[in-house]
């Protein structure tokens, strides 16, 4: 059975600007790191959806700069793990594209059951059940 390290993390990454491949494989590199913050989560399976080019408003006014994360993986962490993730997400996209820290938003999203690598897993339930 899968453990909740291996599950594959997803990322949807919608981003203002239009961004050269260099500075997305660097937005992908810095989410790979800032996984590491979570534990069990080495970053080097994770799945990360770039859109970049969006139209992102912000108090009714297109934004030039601003960035949207949503994460999405298995488990349920404590508060502590989930900052220092949150804030080394941020720190990234501001390395990267310069964005100010009023103009990023994050959501963390978890989940009981996942399927992954042609698995399925259920906190709740297992196969022995």
């Amino acid at each position: 059975m899968l453990g909740g390290g291996s599950i594959i993390p997803y990322i949807r990454l919608s981003v203002t600007q239009e961004l050269a491949p260099d500075k997305e494989q660097a937005l992908v590199d810095g989410l790979g790191e800032a996984m590491k913050k979570i534990p069990g989560k080495d970053g080097s399976l994770l799945i990360v959806d770039v859109e970049g080019n969006k139209g992102l408003y912000f108090a009714g006014e297109r934004q030039e700069n601003m960035v949207w994360a949503e994460i999405r993986y298995y488990s349920r962490y404590e508060y502590h793990h989930k900052k220092a993730f949150t804030v080394a997400v941020f720190e990234s996209i501001r390395k990267v594209l310069d964005t100010r820290d009023d103009r990023m938003c994050l959501t963390i999203t978890e989940f009981t059951n996942w399927g992954a690598l042609g698995d399925f897993k259920d906190q709740f339930y297992s196969d022995s059940n």
